[in-house]
């Protein structure tokens, strides 16, 4: 064989060699990059894909579906909720976080109690026809703008249906709530601006317990006081002439209530009079005085353990610069007065030095005195 031909030969084991490389790389490549796409959401909610998050934790899961009655499928991008005929044990299913459109695929999960599919994209309430158990549902960030679906659902305790579009239609929106058994509702932060949904829809609900409702355009978002509360129970009673009435019992109930307390606070003033008299008169019948007695009060014992803290900590409590100040004054007043030895004997008064000659007349010295900021300090 010539060198040419061994030159080809070498060289074609290199590129096979080569090829084979960039296969296992590729292959590689597209394993991490469907990894990635279902991270995202880029696969559907298939038995597959059911199966392999049944065996991604064992701990959670059983491997035969009907076994289960929790399934976790947060996260994960899936634009449509099937595949779960064979999970007839459900309880729970946690949905939250996908792109659902629609409530579907729950017909064979009649044993379903709990149903949680907020922040997805549902427009409506439907698909609930196969869990007649169903006690809570959490449809929270959605798009549903009716609540409606719900009439069959006997066992319905808990709605909470949180930043979605009902109200724009008024009452026809939550009319249907009068058909269910749900006891607990929260639709805060939706749309609701009708008064009239308190007399046509949430007084009508035989079961409703606890109501939320803030965040409405309905609401003022200010708290309800007994006053308004009271008034608006006899609103409801007898109309504007019943809610006038109640408004003057209220007022009435008010004066009654603050002369009752003025008379307990002068009742209360002339107690302590009275206290410090008898004490008084008691005082000057005694042997003792204040200083002397010795019963310690509480006031003096309090004075003493204060008096006693401030000879303890006389060095901390001591204002330096006060008696730096105080130093520098005593310094100067004494070189003046040693170079003014002739002249009359001057005090302190007030903001100026006086004479003996100002007290027999002489005019006033309108000197001030120069260390007046320092005293102040």
């Amino acid at each position: 064989m010539s060198a040419s031909d061994l030159d080809r030969a070498l060289h074609a084991t290199v590129l096979k060699r080569e090829a084979v490389k960039e296969a296992e790389y590729r292959a590689a490549r597209q394993k991490h990059e469907e990894e990635v796409r279902l991270g995202f959401g880029a696969t559907d909610m298939t038995k597959e894909e059911l199966k392999k998050l049944i065996d991604s934790d064992r701990r959670m899961y059983y491997r035969s579906e009907e076994l289960n009655d929790k399934l976790f499928i947060q996260y994960k991008g899936w634009k449509e909720l099937k595949n779960l005929e064979g999970w007839t044990g459900l309880r729970a299913l946690y949905g939250e976080c996908n792109a659902f459109d629609r409530i579907s695929g729950l017909s064979s999960c009649r044993n379903l109690r709990s149903l949680f599919l907020q922040e997805n994209c549902i427009k409506k309430i439907e698909g609930l026809e196969g869990c007649p158990l169903l006690w809570n549902l959490n449809l929270n960030n959605n798009f549903i703008e009716r609540i409606e679906g719900l009439s069959h659902l006997r066992s319905l305790n808990t709605l909470t249906i949180q930043r979605n579009k009902i109200g724009f239609s008024g009452v026809d929106d939550l009319v249907h709530l009068v058909e269910t058994t749900i006891s607990t509702l929260d639709v805060q932060d939706n749309k609701i601006w009708d008064p009239d949904v308190l007399p046509e829809v949430f007084v009508r609900m035989g079961d409703l317990r606890v109501l939320y409702l803030k965040g409405n355009p309905y609401l003022d978002d200010r708290p309800v006081f007994p006053e308004d509360r009271r008034a608006a129970e006899a609103f409801n009673r007898g109309g504007l002439e019943e809610e006038r009435a109640e408004r003057r019992r209220i007022k009435e109930e008010e004066n009654a209530q603050h002369e009752r307390n003025m008379k307990a606070f002068q009742d209360m003033v002339d107690n302590v009079r009275r206290e410090k008299r008898e004490r008084d008169s008691m005082r000057d019948e005694d042997k003792y005085t204040n200083a002397s007695d010795p019963v310690i009060s509480q006031e003096r014992r309090m004075q003493q353990q204060v008096e006693k803290w401030k000879q303890e900590h006389a060095e901390e409590i001591k204002d330096d610069a006060k008696v730096h100040a105080e130093r520098c004054l005593r310094s100067e007043s004494g070189d003046e007065r040693t170079a003014k030895k002739a002249e009359p004997e001057q005090r302190y008064e007030g903001e100026k030095f006086c004479s003996e000659k100002e007290e027999d007349g002489a005019s006033n010295d309108k000197r001030r005195l120069v260390y007046e900021d320092i005293w102040d300090a």
